[in-house]
């Protein structure tokens, strides 16, 4: 069934709206206790959004000269380096199966989090209500589905990333010992293929996770369905719709910088101060709450221009289309009029 589309799809015309609403939700009137139940479903919704994955950075020193030839001294450091890490090889791999089993736990404990928190301030931007008992019980099943593909979205992401960098290290290792003379754009050419790969890596990621948290949680929140068939409806109306979602995601790189440049003021005037109260855990995203409200209302009443079965302003308690509906049902042929009986 091929999307209804009642007006022209627009990327600026949310902008206002979505102002109105962070006004309506924040200020209407202003109350502090409410500020800080929603900041609450913000922070868990927001949960590890400081942090990333993270490329092997670049070591910030090149050998130094010493009149008596550097080469020889940098061959001696790589192979003090190496018979270092060989000799305590026996205390190296369990500390990194253990370090890498913490930040697993810790990882997936923190997406479980974010996952049920996203449903909980969608709620509470949907509905202009200050809750966090009602949406984290009543959104429980969609949380937990949107739980499961974000922790293999992340595992997915994190084997293939240390894939790439493993793979960087071991090409980049008889480099160094050769003090990269002679070094033919053969050899360089693998890295530089495994240094974009690491890049698409983020940017597929990154995209995917957008896309999850801006259009497909909220038709989950809509259709009270799993995350599979919530990705099924976005995108085939994704498809349907390309170009707008492709100016979408290139408008949020634009309200994304201008996001940073209001941060780096009021950091500024503030004499840093700004950045100290938003460094703090939970108060930070209390401080921030007008711009998070802002930026799930616009993502929110752009999705809703597609039609009111995509509207989760215009829901009620009432599911609009039962789970069991999904993806949306066919359209039936009128039912024949009845026959008058004689």
């Amino acid at each position: 069934m091929d999307a209804v589309q009642p007006r022209e799809i627009s990327v600026l015309e949310p902008i206002g709206a979505a102002f109105d609403k962070t006004k309506e939700i924040l200020f209407q009137p202003f109350d502090i206790g409410r500020w800080f139940t929603i900041g609450f479903c913000a922070w868990l919704a927001t949960l590890g959004n400081g942090g990333g994955f993270n490329g092997p950075g670049g070591g910030g020193g090149s050998p130094g000269s010493h009149g008596g030839g550097p080469a020889p001294d940098f061959q001696q450091e790589i192979n003090h380096i190496k018979e270092g890490f060989l000799e305590n090889l026996h205390i190296i791999i369990p500390a990194a199966i253990s370090i890498f089993a913490i930040i697993l736990i810790i990882g997936a404990l923190f997406i479980w989090l974010k996952s049920r928190g996203q449903f909980m301030f969608l709620h509470c931007v949907a509905r202009n209500v200050a809750e966090v008992k009602n949406p984290w019980a009543s959104y429980s099943t969609e949380g937990n589905s949107l739980f499961k593909f974000k922790l293999i979205l992340w595992l997915a992401g994190m084997v293939a990333g240390l894939v790439c960098a493993v793979s960087m290290i071991l090409l980049l290792i008889p480099m160094f010992e050769s003090d990269f003379k002679m070094l033919a754009f053969a050899q360089i050419l693998p890295v530089i293929f495994l240094g974009i790969g690491l890049i698409m890596i983020g940017i597929v990621s990154g995209i995917i996770s957008v896309l999850t948290k801006d259009f497909v949680v909220p038709i989950m929140y809509i259709h009270h369905c799993r995350v599979m068939d919530g990705w099924r409806i976005f995108w085939r109306l994704c498809s349907d719709n390309f170009g707008k979602f492709f100016l979408f995601l290139l408008f949020l790189l634009v309200v994304g910088i201008a996001i940073g440049m209001i941060v780096m003021v009021a950091v500024l005037v503030t004499c840093c101060c700004a950045a100290c109260i938003m460094a703090i855990p939970f108060i930070g995203t209390v401080a921030k709450l007008p711009i998070l409200v802002w930026r799930r209302s616009y993502s929110a009443l752009f999705l809703a221009q597609f039609g009111l079965e995509f509207d989760v302003f215009a829901q009620t308690d009432t599911v609009l289309v039962p789970a069991d509906a999904i993806p949306m049902p066919p359209e039936y042929p009128e039912a024949p009029p009845e026959q008058p009986q004689y």
